[in-house]
C-alpha cells in the first residue's frame, strides 16, 4: 500500500511537470514561437526569463500569489489548473494500468500501457486547453498522435485491435464529417473530425460511443447554463474540443463499465 502511495504522489508531481511543459507549448504554438522544446520561459507581460524557482508546477504560482516576480501582472489561474489537471490524471493512469504492485513486480507490458496513455493524456490535455482558449484544433499535435496511435495498436496487446481502432477512427471522422456537410460547418468545424478520428483510434468503436455520448450529454448542460446566464439562444460559440476530451477520458477509465451496464441494464443483453 505505501509503495503505491508513492509512486501516486511521484506520478502527480511527473503530470504536474507536463501539464506545465503543455502550457508552454500551447502558448508558443499559437504565437509561432520557436524553441519549444530548447527556449527558456519567459513572462509574457514583461519578457523576463524566468528563473527555476519560477517555474515549479503548482508551488510557484501559490508562492508568487498569482503574479509574476518581476512585472507583478497577474498569472492566469489556468496554469495551475493545467498542472492540476494533468497530474491527477498521470497519477490515475497507475490506477487503470498499475505496473508496479506493493511486492515490487514490475510489469513492463504494463508500464508500456501506460505511457502510451500518458502520451494520449498529453495529447488530450493539451487539446483540451488549446481549443478552450483559441478555439482551435493544432493539427501540429493531433495528426502525428493519430499516427502513433494506429502504430500502438500493432505494438500493444492493451489497446484497440489495429482493425477495431481503423473502424473507430473511421466513424469518428464520419460522424462530424455528416454534421459538417449537413450544417456547412455551421455545427462543427474540420478539427472535430480530426479529433474524433484520434478518439476513435485510442478508443475503439465501441468505447468511442460512449465517449460521443458523454460529450454530448455534457454539451447540452453546457449550453443550458450558457443560455441560462446570457439570455441567448444563438450566435454563442461553444468549443466542442474540451467536452469531446472529457468524453474520451470518462471512455478510458470508465468505458467498459458503462457499455456493458448500457447492454445489460438498458437493452437487456
Amino acid at each position: 500500500m505505501l509503495i503505491t502511495i508513492v509512486i501516486i504522489v511521484a506520478l502527480f508531481i511527473i503530470g504536474a511537470a507536463v501539464g506545465s511543459f503543455t502550457s508552454v507549448v500551447i502558448y508558443r504554438l499559437h504565437t509561432k514561437k520557436r524553441g519549444i522544446l530548447r527556449g527558456r520561459s519567459a513572462c509574457p507581460g514583461c519578457d523576463k526569463t524566468l528563473q527555476p524557482l519560477d517555474l515549479i508546477p503548482v508551488l510557484s504560482y501559490l508562492a508568487l500569489r498569482g503574479k509574476c516576480r518581476y512585472c507583478s501582472k497577474e498569472i492566469s489561474y489556468m496554469y495551475p489548473l493545467l498542472e492540476i489537471i494533468s497530474g491527477t490524471l498521470f497519477a490515475c493512469l497507475f490506477l487503470k494500468f498499475p505496473f508496479l504492485n506493493d511486492a515490487l513486480q514490475f510489469s513492463g507490458t504494463d508500464f508500456g500501457v501506460y505511457l502510451l496513455y500518458a502520451f494520449y493524456t498529453f495529447v488530450l490535455v493539451f487539446t483540451f486547453f488549446y481549443d478552450l482558449h483559441y478555439l482551435k484544433i493544432a493539427d501540429e499535435i493531433l495528426l502525428p498522435a493519430i499516427l502513433i496511435g494506429l502504430i500502438a495498436t500493432i505494438a500493444t496487446p492493451l489497446t484497440p485491435h489495429f482493425a477495431d481502432a481503423l473502424i473507430g477512427a473511421a466513424a469518428g471522422a464520419a460522424f462530424f464529417g455528416i454534421q459538417i456537410l449537413l450544417s456547412h460547418g455551421k455545427w462543427v468545424g474540420l478539427g472535430d473530425l480530426r479529433l474524433g478520428a484520434f478518439m476513435g483510434v485510442i478508443l475503439g468503436w465501441k468505447l468511442l460511443i460512449v465517449a460521443l455520448v458523454i460529450s454530448y450529454l455534457s454539451g447540452s448542460v453546457v449550453a443550458l447554463m450558457i443560455v441560462a446566464k446570457t439570455k441567448k439562444f444563438f450566435g454563442v460559440k461553444i468549443p466542442f474540443g474540451p467536452l469531446l476530451v472529457t468524453g474520451t477520458f470518462v471512455a478510458i477509465f470508465f468505458g467498459n463499465d458503462l457499455f456493458n451496464w448500457y447492454l445489460k441494464s438498458v437493452l437487456g443483453l
